[in-house]
């Protein structure tokens, strides 16, 4: 019941700011979420003993972010960016009298940034994008759609009918008929992002995309999970009632938003 409570206030409030807030309010939205889970992300790793530089980490966290919303269409700011900051970040470390967690701590946090804010960045990249198909903000409509249909099938066949372990090593309740009822909420998705939000898209093209950005999902799920379970957790945090995390409701986003860019950027094209 928490889940549907929480889901209920939450989904209006993110169609509001993707749909029809101005593009400000939709970065801050993004900047926010990167700051949080980047920092779920930090406990994570502190707790596996690799304690991030969370100031650094963060300062980029944002710099990254604001350099793909300022050229959504040239990714040399943001890469430029991101190598200064892998440059800072090592210089930091050598602060440490301990050299074993100057390097664990430096991984921690060059990775962090590659997963959080480079990811996120990219669905900013998709936001501010316009497509002979439709506008970037339902693009980003389409891909929640199909993140939040796949996984609300395979959490209930999952449970339903599972019997086959995915990865009983990762998540022992995912189930291989939970992974495929997944996809078949995907596909799901693709008839009614279609119908509601990218009306001149060819249905075959958006089933082919919904099946590719479901599989990274379950990947980038499966990924978190492997995170969380080395660190002896069972969600990121607590901040979402009947969800966990923010790391834990966008994991599958963080995934899912790279070949996602790439189909609009090679296959559709964007400006």
């Amino acid at each position: 019941m928490k889940r549907i409570l929480t889901a209920i206030v939450l989904v209006p409030f993110l169609v509001a700011i993707i749909g029809y807030a101005p593009p400000p309010v939709f970065f801050a939205l993004v900047i926010i979420s990167a700051a949080i889970a980047l920092e779920e992300f930090f406990n994570i790793t502190s707790k596996v003993g690799a304690e991030a530089d969370r100031i650094s980490g963060h300062i980029a966290c944002a710099s990254v972010l604001s350099a793909l919303y300022a050229r959504p269409l040239n990714f040399q700011p943001a890469l430029l960016v991101l190598a200064v900051s892998t440059l800072i970040v090592l210089a930091l470390g050598l602060r440490r009298t301990n050299l074993q967690a100057a390097f664990a701590g430096s991984s921690a946090t060059l990775l962090g940034l590659l997963y959080v804010p480079v990811a996120l960045g990219m669905l900013l990249a998709v936001h501010r994008s316009s497509t002979p198909w439709g506008p970037g903000s339902c693009w980003v409509f389409f891909l929640l759609l199909t993140v939040w249909f796949g996984d609300t099938a395979a959490y209930y066949v999952g449970k339903t009918v599972g019997a086959h372990p995915l990865a009983p090593r990762v998540s022992p309740k995912k189930t291989v008929e939970g992974c495929v009822g997944g996809f078949l909420g995907n596909m799901a998705a693709a008839f009614v992002g279609q119908k509601l939000l990218l009306p001149a898209a060819p249905l075959a093209h958006l089933l082919a995309i919904s099946l590719v950005l479901g599989a990274f999902s379950q990947i980038g799920d499966l990924s978190e999970s492997a995170m969380k379970r080395s660190a002896g957790i069972k969600d990121s945090s607590n901040l979402l009632p009947g969800h966990g995390g923010m790391l834990d409701r966008i994991d599958g986003v963080l995934f899912a938003s790279p070949p996602l860019l790439t189909y609009l950027s090679i296959v559709v094209g964007r400006n």
